[in-house]
């Protein structure tokens, strides 16, 4: 007994009858005085070993909550499309029995039972058809024209054939001598038509899948794969214009575990157990690579504060997406509580913003210091000391929304509406004025690495102030830990032999430092307090600085809280692996080269790992199409990572536009 059943070895996502059968008991307490008609066709007679005949009857699970119902005498439920099943709501029928006795007369009890299954199978028909109608109206997609017109067609027979069976059945009832059955039977036949065509429509709209249309686009996504690979290892033979150092059969070790890494979390997708934990799956393969990398700079003597800070963040990480920054929790006094430590309210309330406002003023201090070594910033100054401004405008937004102190209603609209706003007026300046400077006031300069981390920071800086607003107190830690997080993974990019040395090195040492960010992003999406579930969007980030609710205006803000710590800032930030990693021994021209080769080189693997992720998931959704949880579980995850997918490559390609200069000196080539 079940919902489902399954086969000898456990699974039950299939198609098989095994996996959607089982089987149901029925008890009636009353013994009926004759059998359910055969005329309906609902049950399936044989004779077992010892010669006694066993008449089984089938009936769809889809017919189980409207039968009940028409027994319960309650309203059928709106959105169910099943039917009155005979077998099972003959078992509570009333007109077997007056008084606990049958009545004498068994054609009159067999008819009256079927006027009263009839009767039920016209309000089961006209409560199908309105779901239908509402559904197509309501709907973006809704029925094809088409079909709904052969819809409407059957339900009017439907009726037709009803007013003239209420004819017959009066004429029956006037004392003529004819019989009721095969009017009820046309009758009952006429309604079960429309209900089955409804439900093979609904089907083939809603649970049919074109497995050549699948196949089509899994071979696309298979083929883009191979053309990234192909396209990555050409252009790493372009740029790899020196031999290969003597140590590049240790560092190929890193490109082994990131493939390694990069593959088994790909396909641990497949297992509807591992997709749960993707969160933790990222993080155990940043935690191995931060064990390796601890032990490579122990060996090295090199970089060891960097280790062992991006060990312990990657602890730090961990706890977060736990406890204190995921959504049930998303406060400093998480901690507190996951610890037992009892806080009063008003202390809970102090401690969850003193974590916050310290992790912003922190995050102001780095870029106010950033501003004042870079004389050379010019008009981009003015991009980065507007986010400093609107960073003390979210701390002041914080404030006003604790309620720890009391003011005026026109100072609390203030800190509620119109700082959310203002801050959202002055991103989009920040980028306009981007574009801008980019189409009409670029100069040329020979320290590009110089230019790609001013860029880096300019455009970081106009994301970073609505993203953190829309994260809520948790985004200044989570923000802080993305900058910790990216210096240890940019600065651990320098342990290769070759790099110390001041040569050029080859695609073996890219992977890893990528493969890293790549994970980084995914815990980042998890501490925010997201999953990739529709009820792990965070709705109420869409409403920050505004009552009303318009449609493009809130979807655009809850896209930007959902994929901006995890998509948006991570792809303009890998310029970063790429400025602090670059030789110095090299001259400016053909550091200018090796800069926008090596930065197109990141981009292009940060691009494949996504994609491959997102192919995984597709190939996962293929195969349990027909799991029970395919759209609890498994659209949801195909939803959030096809959409991924698409706001990583749309972002890479501006990335591209924005970092690649083209080089105008002549000789470059």
């Amino acid at each position: 007994m079940g919902d489902h059943g399954q086969t000898l070895n456990g699974d039950h996502g299939g198609g098989s009858p095994e996996e959607v059968e089982t089987s149901i008991f029925s008890l009636s307490l009353k013994k009926p005085t004759f059998s359910t008609p055969s005329d309906l066709g609902i049950s399936d007679c044989g004779f077992n070993t010892d010669g006694k005949e066993i008449c089984i009857s089938m009936m769809e699970q889809l017919d189980f909550a409207v039968t009940i119902s028409a027994m319960l005498g309650v309203p059928f439920p709106f959105g169910s499309i099943g039917r009155v099943n005979p077998l099972l709501y003959s078992l509570g029928a009333g007109r077997w029995f007056q008084d606990g006795t049958a009545t004498d007369d068994l054609k009159d009890q067999l008819e009256g039972w079927m006027q009263d299954y009839v009767n039920s199978l016209c309000i089961n028909a006209w409560q199908v058809k309105r779901y239908i109608d509402v559904y197509s109206g309501s709907s973006v997609i809704g029925f094809p024209a088409e079909d709904l017109l052969y819809v409407e067609d059957m339900y009017l027979q439907a009726q037709e054939h009803w007013s003239h069976a209420t004819l017959d059945l009066l004429s029956s009832e006037s004392g003529t001598n004819v019989s009721s059955w095969p009017v009820l039977m046309r009758q009952a036949n006429a309604y079960l038509k429309f209900l089955d065509g409804v439900i093979d429509l609904a089907r083939s709209k809603w649970t049919e899948f074109d497995l050549k249309l699948m196949g089509v686009g899994l071979s696309i996504l298979f083929v883009s794969l191979l053309i990234q690979l192909i396209a990555v290892r050409s252009l790493d033979k372009f740029c790899c214009s020196f031999p290969l150092p003597s140590g590049h059969i240790k560092a190929s070790i890193g490109s082994m575990f990131t493939l390694s890494s990069v593959v088994i979390r790909a396909g641990s997708f497949l297992s509807n157990s591992y997709i749960l934990e993707e969160g933790k799956v990222a993080i155990f393969f940043l935690a191995t690579a931060g064990i390796l990398e601890l032990r490579n700079s122990i060996s090295k003597k090199k970089f060891l504060s960097e280790a062992t800070s991006s060990f312990l963040l990657v602890f730090i990480v961990r706890l977060s997406m736990e406890y204190g920054l995921s959504k049930q929790a998303a406060s400093s006094s998480g901690f507190a509580s996951t610890l037992g430590i009892s806080l009063h309210d008003s202390a809970r309330t102090y401690l969850s913003l003193i974590g916050p406002i310290l992790a912003m003023l922190l995050l102001v201090y780095m870029l106010s210091k950033f501003v004042t070594r870079r004389s050379d910033l010019g008009a981009q100054t003015y991009v980065v000391n507007g986010a400093i401004l609107c960073y003390i405008l979210i701390i002041a937004h914080w404030v006003v929304e604790s309620n720890l102190l009391a003011m005026p209603s026109l100072l609390q609209r203030i800190g509620r509406i119109s700082i959310p706003r203002f801050i959202y007026a002055v991103g989009i300046l920040q980028l306009v004025s981007i574009a801008l400077s980019e189409q009409f006031l670029r100069k040329k300069s020979y320290d590009n690495q110089r230019v790609l981390i001013h860029k880096a920071v300019n455009v970081l800086s106009a994301w970073s102030s609505t993203i953190l607003l829309l994260a809520g107190k948790q985004g200044s830690l989570v923000a802080l830990g993305a900058v910790a997080g990216a210096w240890c993974i940019a600065r651990l990019g320098n342990l290769s032999p070759d790099i110390m040395d001041g040569s050029f090195y080859n695609i073996t040492h890219l992977p890893l430092p990528v493969t890293k960010w790549s994970l980084l992003a995914v815990c980042l999406f998890f501490c925010t307090g997201h999953w990739c579930a529709f009820d792990g969007l965070r709705y109420g980030a869409a409403f920050i600085g505004f009552d009303e609710f318009i449609l493009v205006r809130q979807a655009i803000l809850l896209a930007i809280d959902t994929f901006g710590f995890s998509h948006i800032l991570p792809v303009f930030g890998l310029p970063v692996l790429v400025a602090y990693s670059l030789p110095n021994q090299q001259t400016k021209q053909t550091q200018a080269s090796v800069l926008f080769v090596r930065l197109a080189l990141v981009y292009m693997m940060y691009g494949f790992i996504t994609a491959l992720s997102a192919t995984f998931t597709v190939l996962c959704v293929t195969i349990h199409r027909r799991h029970l949880m395919v759209w609890g579980l498994f659209a949801p995850k195909y939803v959030f990572d096809v959409l991924g997918l698409i706001v990583t490559d749309t972002l890479i390609c501006l990335a591209v536009l924005y970092y690649i200069d083209p080089v105008e000196d002549e000789n470059t080539e």
